[in-house]
């Protein structure tokens, strides 16, 4: 923990994190960030480690695929004026579209757009996924909020994904979900990593009881490998953060709940940095093929 808590303080002075940090050589790192069922704390978790991981250092921008609920925008107290369904239905172009959010992270706001990818016609699919793909060489990283719960959506998204975090907490319904959606996963093919964040625990122990139930079941099971990437305990600090509409690692900066997203974010940035996006396919193109192969959500 001193480690990293050292190679944490280095990297927040820019001393290993650059802007111009270019490892990503061709295509940004993305990450879906997900979870078995609603209310775990997923889209505050995706937009506080887009926010730490920033500060590190990388160009970050957060896809709001959390259809119609515009919760990154109310997290964050901003306000973006055009979504992807201007895109589709108004002719806007990706760039009018990309909000600024706190610490300089771009926000794609889902609006009520998405929800057409299962209907739309496939010159508005080409297009839109033309459109993100621009994007993969602006950034270092691409973290999606996908919708909670399983549908042909989140499973595309998560599947086209370089690697997926999964939210769950200590309760039993939460465990069962995360489980299910990982079962969906692998059942479908998917063979990126998969990191688990425990949320809203009480303590270490039950952090790391929670992941172990998981992870046995998966490899027992699904014969997988889970990696944990942290947990955050039950916090006054996220309630009044929520209610402020401000990150609560600008809010509390110096709170232990935000240390612990900073530690996950050095974690993860530590994990890829010998990773060079080489794939012949990137996001867009894999999603493309998912969708065309799958249809619906």
């Amino acid at each position: 923990m001193k480690d990293q808590a050292e190679k944490l303080r280095q990297l927040m002075k820019g001393k290993v994190g650059r802007e111009t940090n270019s490892f990503f050589k061709k295509k940004a790192k993305v990450v879906a960030v997900t979870s078995g069922k609603g209310g775990v704390g997923k889209t505050n978790f995706a937009i506080n480690l887009a926010i730490s991981i920033k500060r590190l250092g990388y160009k970050v921008l957060v896809l709001d695929a959390d259809l119609g609920l515009a919760n990154i925008e109310i997290l964050t107290g901003i306000n973006i004026k055009y979504t992807i369904a201007d895109l589709l239905a108004s002719g806007k172009r990706i760039d009018e579209i990309v909000g600024n959010g706190p610490e300089g992270i771009k926000i794609i706001s889902g609006g009520t757009g998405l929800h057409e990818l299962s209907i739309m016609n496939d010159e508005n699919i080409e297009r839109l996924l033309t459109e993100i793909e621009r994007l993969e060489s602006l950034t270092d990283f691409i973290i999606i909020d996908t919708g909670a719960g399983i549908s042909n959506t989140v499973l595309n998204f998560v599947m086209a994904a370089d690697e997926a975090i999964l939210i769950t907490t200590p309760d039993p319904t939460s465990i069962m979900d995360g489980y299910t959606m990982i079962k969906a996963l692998t059942n479908n093919g998917y063979r990126g990593k998969l990191n688990i964040v425990t949320n809203i625990v009480n303590s270490r122990k039950e952090a790391m009881d929670t992941f172990n139930k998981l992870n046995k079941a998966s490899n027992s099971f699904l014969k997988i490998e889970l990696y944990f990437l942290g947990y955050l305990e039950k916090n006054n600090i996220v309630s009044k953060a929520v209610k402020n509409q401000t990150p609560f690692v600008l809010s509390s900066p110096k709170s232990t709940i935000s240390k612990r997203i900073n530690i996950m974010a050095l974690k993860f940035i530590d994990s890829n940095s010998d990773v060079e996006i080489e794939n012949d396919m990137g996001f867009t193109q894999k999603l493309k093929n998912l969708l065309f192969r799958r249809g619906g959500s």
